[in-house]
């Protein structure tokens, strides 16, 4: 069944965010987070080579380019920081072939839409398709300056972030810093500052924010820049993603 994006709820958590409910087509896209995708009937992923595969399940490594075909009529999306704890554990899964779209769905084999309880709670839903996945063995640390700089980097979004000034948190030089990102993180530190006001504008839509304001909580220069930003990200508007998730967040401790 293809569907729209239509109906669902959004809700946060420590380095999570949800949504459930009905899911369109997105033009290709590519977001930092790594992304579990669980439906009651077959979404069709196409990767960037063009190849389709449809799946009730499927785990998307982060920064891997992608595109929904056709959706379904009600399907979890779960977005997870690769710095946590959970993220971390969860990339070392991938190995081989991670930008071949059957790949995805093969790592995502321990997933039955029977787990989308209608109904459920948000941290209820997060930790049964977490546990189902067996995420529970060791992960590789960070390193100790770039997890000061990630911590530090939240404090800062509402304005300019300059990396000599957060390298300085960090303890190191900027050069050294920007290398660091690039070897750990997988990302420019420029992209993981946009990737964090991204972050920050969703979350600052799911409380109920206008598109303006949260553009300018997370420093967006105006939301023309948001909504750009937004669309190479997630293949879609920030308007008809406001328009499909309802204004519910979370923030919990798991």
């Amino acid at each position: 069944m293809a569907g729209d994006w239509d109906g669902g709820f959004g809700a946060i958590g420590p380095g999570w965010q949800l949504y459930v409910g009905a899911v369109g087509e997105a033009a290709e896209h590519a977001h930092h987070a790594i992304q579990i995708v669980l439906a009651d009937s077959p979404i069709v992923l196409r990767d960037a080579a063009g190849r389709q595969h449809p799946s009730t399940a499927a785990l998307i490594p982060a920064n891997m380019p992608h595109a929904i075909v056709s959706g379904s009529g009600r399907a979890a999306m779960l977005y997870l920081e690769p710095e946590s704890t959970t993220g971390r554990a969860l990339g070392a899964r991938f190995t081989g072939d991670t930008d071949a779209v059957g790949t995805w769905a093969e790592a995502a084999r321990d997933l039955s839409p029977a787990l989308l309880t209608p109904g459920a709670e948000p941290d209820a839903l997060v930790t049964t398709v977490l546990d189902a996945l067996g995420l529970t063995g060791p992960h590789n640390p960070v390193h100790p300056a770039v997890e000061r700089a990630i911590r530090h980097l939240p404090t800062v979004l509402d304005g300019p972030v300059r990396l000599a000034e957060v390298a300085a948190v960090a303890g190191l030089s900027a050069s050294r810093l920007s290398h660091l990102f690039a070897d750990e993180i997988g990302l420019s530190f420029r992209r993981y500052v946009l990737w964090l006001r991204l972050r920050r504008a969703v979350e600052s839509v799911l409380g109920g924010a206008t598109l303006t304001e949260a553009a300018h909580a997370a420093g967006f220069t105006d939301s023309a820049h948001l909504t750009n930003v937004t669309r190479r990200t997630f293949g879609l508007a920030p308007s008809r993603l406001a328009k499909a998730v309802a204004p519910v967040a979370r923030d919990r401790a798991r």
